[in-house]
Formats: C-alpha cells, sequence, structure tokens
C-alpha cells in the first residue's frame, strides 16, 4: 500500500491523502470449451482435436503469462469451468421394445425413410441393428467424455493452482453424432466471478462468451479490474468469436499472440513421466 499526496496549492485548502492500493493478486477464470476450440481454430493443422486439449502444454507457464500481462504479480488459483455429465438423445431403455425402438429411429429422417421401404420380418431386423449402431455410438462417446475427465484429472495433478469446476451437462445428439451446447457452465462461472470477488484484485477471463456481460459490469462496480483474454492467429488477426462486447466491458484486454500460445502448448511433443502415465489411464 502506497500513498499519494494531493494540495490544491491555495492557503487554506485541506490536503488530501489517498491510500491506492496495488493490483497484486490475480484470479483466472477459464470458459473450458470456449478454450478448447479456440485451440482448434487456432491449431488445426498442428493440434488433434480427438486429443481434447494438448497433452504436453505447459499450463503453469501459460496462465502466470496471463497474470504478468494484466498487470497482477500473484495468481490465486485458475478456475477451470467443464461440463460434469454428458446427456444423450435419444435416451432410456427406448431399444428394448419393438414399438418405442420403431418411433424413435423414426424421429431420424435417414432411419425413418429406410424403415418406412421395408415390411415384416426385415423392418424388425434393420430397427434392431439402428439400435445397435446408436448403442455402440453412445458407448464410443461416453468412453470419450470420461477419457476428457481422465486429462482435466491429470492437468490438475501436474499443475500448481489449477482447479477443475464441474457442473450442468452437454448433450450428444447419437443421431447426427453432435454435441450441441453445454448448459450451466457459464452460470458457475458467472456465479464464482461474484462470490470470489473478495480475495482477487484481478479476474482474468479466458472466454468470448458476452453472456459474461452482466457479472464483469457488477464486479466492476465493487471495484474490481477486469481483464479478458482474446487469441490471435498466425496472420495477427483476433479470433472471430463473441468476444466484442465482453472486450468492450473490461478495463483490459490480453491478446494472445500466435507464437506464444503455441509454445506454451507445446504441440508436436509427447508427455514425459508422470504426466504421461495420467495422460493415458
Amino acid at each position: 500500500m502506497f500513498g499519494v499526496v494531493i494540495n490544491g496549492g491555495a492557503e487554506c485548502s485541506p490536503t488530501f491523502f489517498i491510500l491506492v492500493m496495488p493490483l497484486d493478486t490475480a484470479c483466472i477464470f477459464v470458459d473450458g470449451e470456449n478454450l478448447r476450440h479456440s485451440l482448434v481454430d487456432l491449431f488445426h493443422n498442428e493440434f488433434n482435436r480427438h486429443d481434447y486439449l494438448p497433452r504436453n502444454a505447459d499450463w503453469s507457464g501459460f496462465f502466470n503469462h496471463l497474470v504478468k500481462q494484466s498487470g497482477a504479480k500473484v495468481l490465486l488459483r485458475a478456475y477451470w469451468y467443464v461440463v460434469d455429465e454428458i446427456d444423450f438423445f435419444p435416451s432410456g431403455n427406448w431399444h428394448k421394445d419393438s414399438e418405442i425402438r420403431n418411433r424413435v429411429l423414426c424421429k431420424h429422417e435417414p432411419f425413418s425413410n429406410e424403415l418406412r421401404m421395408l415390411s415384416e420380418p426385415s423392418k424388425t431386423i434393420k430397427s434392431r441393428e439402428m439400435a445397435n449402431s446408436v448403442l455402440t455410438e453412445q458407448r464410443r462417446m461416453f468412453g470419450k467424455f470420461e477419457g476428457w475427465k481422465r486429462i482435466q484429472n491429470a492437468i490438475a495433478a501436474t499443475t500448481d493452482l489449477v482447479e477443475f469446476r464441474r457442473a450442468g451437462l452437454i448433450r450428444y445428439d447419437l443421431f447426427k453424432q453432435r454435441l450441441h451446447n453445454e448448459k450451466a457452465v457459464d452460470v458457475y462461472l458467472a456465479t464464482d466471478l461474484l462470490q470470489l470477488r473478495d480475495i482477487y484484485d484481478i479476474a482474468i477471463i479466458v472466454s468470448g462468451d458476452q453472456d459474461y456481460v452482466p457479472a464483469v459490469q457488477a464486479i466492476k462496480n465493487s471495484g474490481k479490474h477486469v481483464v479478458n483474454v482474446s487469441f490471435k492467429e498466425r496472420r495477427g488477426e483476433l479470433l472471430p468469436g463473441g468476444a466484442r462486447r465482453l472486450n468492450q466491458k473490461t478495463d483490459k484486454i490480453v491478446e494472445m499472440e500466435y507464437a506464444d500460445v503455441l509454445k506454451f502448448m507445446r504441440l508436436g511433443t509427447r508427455p514425459a513421466g508422470n504426466q504421461a502415465k495420467l495422460f493415458n489411464k
């Protein structure tokens, strides 16, 4: 803490002594899916998206770099927000009853068109084959999701001050084999921004989601500084996304250079030692 003396100059003017607190401490709030998509977009040639995240990344270096660029001195903790569960469509025991099975399968137009052309017993045989293919995809995707959690646990085990915060779910369409938007994760992040504001001086947000604007304004109103992180492509342009409104509300923007992100992600190298064992469990 240090003081600044302000004197109006007139003989009878009072002298004011203003206490100024240095902005020492920072907490980082990472929107997990937003970060992952940014890395895929940045390194679509170098990064195998099936790995979920770069397996040998220097997360400590990455987060400490963000703290330094934000103007803070101490990283208290990096909170990393990810989904807790995966929800499948269709769900339940729809495949066990032939009538329900056919009704559910017909919600997918390609299956519906194929089944409509068949008569019994070929229709029943085909519907069972279709159901088995859907269930196989469900098992595959569930295993993949559990693998994501193992990677998250490996990062937390090998990186100081990183805590994964799990909430909500993400839906996976088994017919279209496509993930939908996650639910509740952004609410958890915004809630922590507000609830933890008494422990940090600077909140560093790693996200391009404009839904955080109200929470950012609220913590600014309580006297805290807010920094948002954006990423630059190889050619120097910012990644496209929804960060414009968020950037307008924050006190500062940290624009990560492509070469710096590449350095911290350490793409093309293999995990070593205990980290490799944790990732491959």
